[in-house]
Order: C-alpha cells, then structure tokens, then sequence
C-alpha cells in the first residue's frame, strides 16, 4: 500500500512516517515541497496512485497573543494549513480515485475551546464539519478523523516564536498532562487498520 503523508518533519507526522515506512511505501514531501498554504500545490498534486493520504500538518504562530495581538498573516496561515489546504487536498484525492482512505488530525479543542485559541480551534472544527459533509457524497470513500488532545511537540515553540525560551516551554509541558506524538501516531495506525472513522485520544 502506498500513503501520502503530510507535516512528517516533526511531532505526530514524523512519528507516523516512522512506525508506518517499514510496512507501507510513504511519500512525505517536506512543507517546502508541498505546503498545504500554497493551494496552487494543492490543487497540482497527483494522489491517484495512493490508497491512504494522511494529513498531519498544522499551524498555531502566535496564538499566544490573542485575537487582538496576534499578526493577521500568522491567523490567516491557521485558517489555510489547518482547513482550506487539507479540504482541497481531500478534493484533489477523492476527485483522483474511485476509493480510498482519507485521515485527518484534529484537536478535542473542538469541544473544549481554550482560551487564545479561536482561529486554531475554528478551523479544525469547520475541517471537521466538511469532512462530515464528504462522507455523506462519496460514500466509497474512508474518512477518518483522530481527535487527539494536547501533544507534546513543537507546537507550543511555533505557537510562542522566541518569546519564551526552550527550557521555558519544557517546564510548562512538564506541569500539565500531555500525550506524546507516538501515542497519536498509534491511533493514526489504528484507524488505517480498522478503517475507524472516528477515534478520539486524550491524556490521563
């Protein structure tokens, strides 16, 4: 089997692209040679030869700041890798193939919102609601959403962008309950082998 893999350079995609490589063929470009902002890769890229496609990628620049604070390009990114890119990598896959399996991460945010998270959360929950709808128009079709809670991987250091330090971050992972990306790339690997549509992992 053949999987399309996207965000594989750190946190949950590295770790899938690592326990699935030994069993399956993994292409896992980087996100400068394909960048779920960019819709015109999107929109170009050829999924007709996957029987998996598995989207990873996420943004959360400067969510720290807040709805007011925050710089309009870094919300306008979360809007775009964290919705509109994965919907029209979805479209290019199901418009490709007559079947297939299609997987998605989002967040329990979805139902708990945190506070300073609006735009990372908001689109995560729209992803959800289309990928809903598509299931409902291309029945032939596996949709699959892995609903983690909070992870530990570099998205509180691309979430803060310097202004707090490496040691800084780990002590705030350190004080709450986090899971690890490994944790979330086994429920990815759950979901392709039971073809689940729906698993939600959180930590204890």
């Amino acid at each position: 089997m053949k999987i399309f893999l996207t965000g594989a350079s750190s946190g949950v995609g590295k770790e899938c692209k690592k326990l699935l490589s030994p069993t399956y063929t993994v292409v896992a470009p980087t996100s400068d040679e394909f960048n779920l902002g960019n819709f015109e890769h999107v929109d170009s890229v050829d999924l007709s030869d996957f029987d998996i496609v598995i989207n990873c990628a996420a943004r959360n620049r400067g969510t720290y700041r807040g709805l007011e604070s925050n710089d309009w390009q870094y919300q306008a990114e979360q809007v775009n890798v964290n919705f509109t890119g994965p919907l029209l990598l979805a479209k290019q896959y199901l418009k490709q193939r007559d079947d297939g399996h299609f997987i998605y991460v989002s967040s329990t945010s979805i139902e708990n919102p945190r506070a300073y998270n609006i735009f990372m959360a908001s689109s995560k929950a729209a992803l959800r609601y289309s990928m809903n709808v598509l299931k409902k128009e291309y029945p032939s079709f596996v949709i699959s959403e892995v609903c983690p809670g909070k992870i530990k991987t570099n998205m509180l250091k691309q979430n803060y962008q310097g202004s707090k330090t490496d040691e800084e971050i780990e002590f705030e992972y350190e004080n709450q309950i986090a899971l690890t990306p490994k944790q979330v790339a086994d429920a990815v690997i759950l979901a392709i082998r039971h073809q689940l549509e729906h698993i939600t992992i959180s930590p204890r």
